[in-house]
């Protein structure tokens, strides 16, 4: 019993031993130069920001990101499945393996096309306008000059 507990008390010993000793490691070896004020400015991918870094998202990111890592697992899951699919039809559960892959793929289509059909993939869909583009009103259109004419003149009669 107390061997057991030993071994899990080395093993978090070493393990937190490395870590320290690597954070010793990096303390010693980075380059320690003056700290100037364009050194402590803050940046994002080599560009200085621009406003607030608070600002919404649009949900539509959200909903392709999450699309996207289901796909992605799906990927994941079936290629344990190719591997083995040859032998499972050696083994004559060829129809079965098959089947049960093709359910798989068949509830995620689903997914899809109840994900597409509620409009969820559309950038650009009923009520989503495209941001920073002011839409066209009435009462923004510059005002139309109305032309007075003179007693006795026609409309396109010359001067």
């Amino acid at each position: 019993m107390y061997f057991d507990l030993a071994n899990i008390l080395v093993f978090l010993v070493v393990g937190l031993g490395f870590i320290v000793v690597n954070l010793a490691i990096a303390w010693v070896l980075r380059p320690k130069g003056p700290q100037s004020p364009g050194k402590l400015a803050i940046y994002e991918c080599g560009e200085p920001t621009i406003g607030q870094a608070w600002i919404r998202f649009d949900i539509r990111f959200y909903t392709v990101a999450l699309v996207f890592v289901v796909f992605d697992v799906e990927i994941a899951l079936l290629f344990p499945w190719a591997a083995i699919f040859r032998d499972l039809t050696r083994e004559g559960m060829g129809w079965i393996a098959f089947l049960e892959a093709g359910t798989f793929i068949a509830v995620l289509m689903a997914g899809l096309v109840y994900v597409w059909a509620k409009g969820d993939l559309d950038w650009t869909g009923p009520g989503s306008a495209a941001p920073n583009v002011p839409e066209e009103s009435p009462e923004a259109a510059p005002p139309v000059r109305e032309k007075t004419l003179i007693p006795g003149e026609t409309i396109g009669a010359r001067r």
